[in-house]
């Protein structure tokens, strides 16, 4: 009886430790997911036009940083084929639930 005393006051004394308590949840606002699109299709018309940009620096002969411009070329590209994926994603969601029998 001895030996379950103090394992039980070591049990209780766990569950008041703050570090092992479950989070809290944050009571932020979330985006709604149009919103969330349309910024996503921002960035990518934003980082494609700065992409454009340099490179046509580059094209015309001004003295422009040929490193940075590879860089903006490929975070363009980056950014387009995620969307591509996300759109195809999307498709792919969308022929799924209207194949789906009821």
């Amino acid at each position: 009886m001895n030996k379950i005393v103090p394992t039980l006051n070591t049990v209780t004394a766990l569950d008041k430790n703050p570090l092992l308590q479950a989070p809290k949840p944050v009571n932020a606002p979330e985006k709604p997911f149009s919103e969330v699109l349309e910024t996503a299709i921002e960035d990518l018309d934003v980082a494609h036009r700065v992409a454009d940009k340099k490179l046509e620096l580059l094209a015309s002969g001004e003295d422009v940083d040929i490193h940075g411009t590879m860089i903006a070329l490929q975070e363009a590209d980056i950014s387009i084929r995620t969307m591509s994926a996300f759109r195809d994603k999307i498709t792919d969601a969308y022929k799924n639930l209207i194949n789906m029998a009821i």
